[in-house]
């Protein structure tokens, strides 16, 4: 028999091995072996979910890439380690019983950082009581609902395109479940919450039952630099902007905090130009351009020009991974090799005469969907610069400035 004096030492040890916590590690790009340390990461969050010397309680650290849907029926941490602009979770199978669970946890689980694609007809996060910091939820394809669950809370999220917006689990709590969400943007859902409709709203702070709710918003559009190609930055005219909850930890310029998953930042661009073009034999100077975004999964067009370019001219567009600027045939070249490259393309412009009227335009988001270029992946950091066939300059050719962008969600 133990003694009262043993009893408690016993209890200590078990409270401290409870309470003891590992952190394991995951990266898309990992290679064997695996055993979750940061030197042999595991390459899926769940194999590291499944492993046997994961427990409750334990972090995973997500690095960026893309992984597959998972369940757990252990309470942990998944954090990523880059932002949901880097790190995402593919979609599920679709199911047309509405019933697919993308992402589900155990209860009191925490989520942080990453974008996620439901399934058609289904839903992207399912979790009782869990924590959802500065995710993004993508619905679309009639998905069913964007965080579904007995309680929790969605912090500094954006959740678009689905029936419900946030969805109770009346199965577990009957008429009494909430789901909180807080410095979140709700866009384009049928149902956001409870009952309110279809529209946007910059959430300050809202409880949502299944059939009423307490809304704290702002219910305008929360003007993000293009919403329909993913690109969900804040513009500076944005309602978001300042307008978070007042207790909620200042943004990173020491403002109140703003509402979305990312603070407000007057410095961002979603692509800039570089290098320098090669003037071409008529005197006018190519000029590199685009419209819309470079996305994994929006339906939107990015456009790609260049304009100046001598008209009835055959040309191309190469891409790559590194910027350059390096002499080269009279011009620069502005992509680090190794360099993909475009169909050949056809400047266009005036057929009577040769003048600068012609342009070169490319779906870069065509080249995205058409999943020939693995390396083409969320978040991804992109290079392009044109060439145009030019028989009176030098070398026969010229080459523009160059632009740079990042694939988004």
């Amino acid at each position: 028999m133990l003694t009262p004096a043993k009893l408690a030492l016993a209890s200590i040890l078990f409270s401290s091995q409870a309470a003891a916590q590992t952190t394991w590690f995951v990266d898309a790009n990992a290679v064997a072996p695996f055993d979750g340390t940061a030197a042999q990461p595991y390459r899926q969050i769940r194999d590291a979910i499944a492993a046997a010397s994961t427990l409750p309680g334990d972090t995973l650290l997500v690095a960026p890439g893309r992984y597959q849907s998972f369940s757990t029926a252990k309470r942990l941490t998944i954090r990523s380690t880059g932002g949901a602009l880097v790190t995402g979770i593919e979609p599920a199978t679709a199911n047309t019983l509405k019933t697919v669970r993308h992402v589900s946890f155990a209860y009191n689980s925490t989520l942080e950082g990453f974008t996620i694609w439901a399934a058609p007809a289904g839903m992207a996060v399912d979790s009782p009581g869990l924590t959802m910091n500065r995710c993004i939820l993508l619905g679309g394809g009639a998905a069913y609902a964007g965080f579904h669950g007995d309680g929790g809370e969605a912090n500094h999220c954006l959740i678009t395109g689905f029936e419900f917006g946030l969805k109770a689990d009346t199965n577990a709590c009957g008429a009494y479940c909430e789901l909180d969400a807080r410095n979140s943007i709700l866009h384009d859902n049928v149902l956001d919450f409870g009952p309110f409709t279809e529209g946007s709203y910059c959430v300050f702070e809202s409880v949502a039952p299944m059939l009423s709710g307490a809304l704290a918003s702002i219910q305008a559009a929360p003007q993000c630099f293009d919403f329909l190609g993913h690109d969900f930055h804040l513009l500076p005219s944005s309602p978001c902007i300042d307008a978070g909850d007042p207790t909620s930890p200042l943004d990173p310029d020491g403002t109140r905090a703003d509402i979305g998953p990312f603070p407000y930042d007057p410095n961002y661009q979603p692509y800039t130009s570089y290098c320098t073009a090669k003037v071409n034999s008529l005197g006018c100077t190519p000029s590199i351009a685009a419209q819309n975004t470079a996305s994994l999964t929006s339906a939107q067009p990015f456009w790609i020009s260049c304009t100046n370019q001598i008209s009835q001219r055959s040309g191309l567009m190469s891409y790559g991974f590194a910027p350059l600027a390096t002499p080269y045939q009279g011009g620069f070249k502005c992509v680090a090799s190794p360099t993909r490259r475009s169909g050949l393309l056809n400047s266009g412009g005036n057929a009577a005469t040769s003048d600068c009227s012609g342009v070169f335009t490319l779906d870069f988001n065509a080249t995205i969907r058409a999943g020939l270029d693995p390396a083409l992946t969320l978040g991804e950091e992109v290079y392009c610069q044109f060439w145009a066939r030019d028989p009176a300059a030098s070398f026969a050719s010229n080459r523009s400035n160059a632009l740079r962008f990042r694939v988004a969600p």
